[in-house]
């Protein structure tokens, strides 16, 4: 019961959330959405300019689930005017606002509502299952759901990184239960919402091939090319998978080629917040290419460590460290970015309570990286507080620290050595 109650209270503080506020990112899912619904038609739909709305460039699995939700708000608007003409004590006002703009945009944020309850649950199931307590595990999924940056992302903001980051947490969970078929289709399946996910699919492969599930692999491998076919194949019916191919890796660059995109992170460290384009060369060598050649050799020194000694704990280190290293040190990171490393480092905090401190200071640092330049809602002091670049410098440095320890225990096999 008690269990219950607090994910009805993290249920219960969104609901109160989402109506106040949101990042122009839910503008553009409201439209989408609406149009996919009006239209009746998918043909086209990527990369298309949509009134009101930016060109769609999302991958596939997002659209679906828009075009599904949207038929579920109109059908609901359906039931609660039917309700409103026939039952005398029904609430007028409350059928005008569902119908305004505003109550479209707070009930598209249900879908990464929901995804956070989610999250929280698995959280709790993987740090039993890796050892750790169900009280802790509890107390990692309430920090997880109640600590600010995880409700101001969905809620407030209207962002769906927990709707991607549930399928990779399913897909952990999944090959833990020896289930690695469909734990490889379920993190491509992530990657079909949203390609941040891969940010530890190094970790995920080098721990699936440890298994000798070669075989799992392969299936899943196939069985994705055949799911991306058939979910590209409304968009674009002509040539769809060199097509889904090209468009996916296109977006996947992202909208802006600055190196900096609002992260705090190693070239923020540097540069600030300057719009430095990330082929800007240095030695004659493009900036882009020093920051993926950190992030290799980072996360091939991560591989080769949970090649080299495996064990659950360890596998969930070593993801939370590469999704880290991803956001430090590759470019065009958004501040958001930093979500899939954010979510295995919850796990974490379950099983040690050295990684639990880390966690509330990182998800301080990630709350402040979200509330950077968009500053809602007003808070002039913390306003202040974050437009002092020696202030974010020493965030980031913190941040950096904080990195090289964790990857100096996991190297040195020593991340789990104070069980709670």
């Amino acid at each position: 019961m008690k269990k219950v109650f607090l994910f009805f209270c993290a249920l219960a503080l969104r609901l109160a959330v989402a109506p106040v506020y949101h990042h122009s990112d839910p503008d553009n899912y409201y439209y989408w959405g609406k149009y996919l619904w009006k239209t009746k038609d998918f043909l086209g739909f990527l990369g298309k300019s949509i009134p009101n709305a930016m060109p769609a460039t999302y991958p596939p699995v997002f659209y679906y689930l828009l075009f599904v939700w949207r038929g579920l708000y109109e059908f609901l608007e359906k039931i609660l005017w039917w309700l409103n003409l026939k039952v005398a004590f029904f609430p007028s006002n409350f059928i005008f606002w569902f119908q305004s703009y505003g109550a479209g945009i707070a009930f598209n944020k249900l879908i990464a509502i929901v995804a956070d309850l989610f999250c929280g649950y698995l959280i709790l199931k993987i740090v039993k299952e890796i050892g750790g307590s169900r009280k802790f595990g509890l107390v990692a999924a309430i920090a997880f759901l109640f600590l600010p940056a995880g409700w101001y992302i969905s809620a407030y903001w209207g962002q769906i990184e927990s709707l991607y980051s549930l399928f990779v947490l399913l897909s952990f969970f999944l090959v833990l239960k020896d289930r690695f078929l469909w734990g490889t289709m379920t993190l491509g399946l992530s990657a079909l919402i949203k390609p941040t996910g891969l940010f530890v699919l190094p970790v995920f492969l080098v721990y699936v091939l440890k298994k000798k599930k070669f075989i799992d692999l392969i299936l899943g491998g196939v069985f994705l090319v055949l799911i991306a076919y058939l979910l590209y194949f409304p968009f674009q019916p002509i040539n769809t998978l060199p097509w889904a191919v090209s468009f996916y890796f296109g977006s996947f660059k992202g909208e802006l080629n600055y190196l900096v995109s609002n992260a705090f992170n190693f070239w923020t460290l540097l540069f600030g917040f300057d719009q430095r384009p990330d082929n800007f060369l240095f030695l004659g060598v493009p900036l882009f290419s020093y920051g993926f050649l950190i992030f290799l050799s980072i996360a091939g020194g991560i591989c080769f460590g949970l090649w080299k000694k495996q064990s659950k704990e360890k596998l969930f280190f070593a993801a939370f460290l590469c999704a880290f290293a991803a956001f430090l040190f590759l470019p065009r990171m958004h501040e958001r970015y930093f979500f899939t490393a954010y979510i295995f480092l919850a796990i974490l905090s379950g099983i040690n309570k050295k990684y639990f401190y880390i966690f509330i200071i990182m998800s301080i640092f990630h709350f402040f990286n979200l509330y950077h330049f968009w500053w809602h809602p007003k808070i002039p002091w913390l306003i202040g507080l974050l437009s002092n670049m020696t202030v974010i410098r020493g965030i980031i440095g913190i941040s950096l620290g904080i990195f090289l320890y964790t990857l100096i225990n996991f190297l040195k096999n020593e991340p789990f050595d104070n069980h709670r």
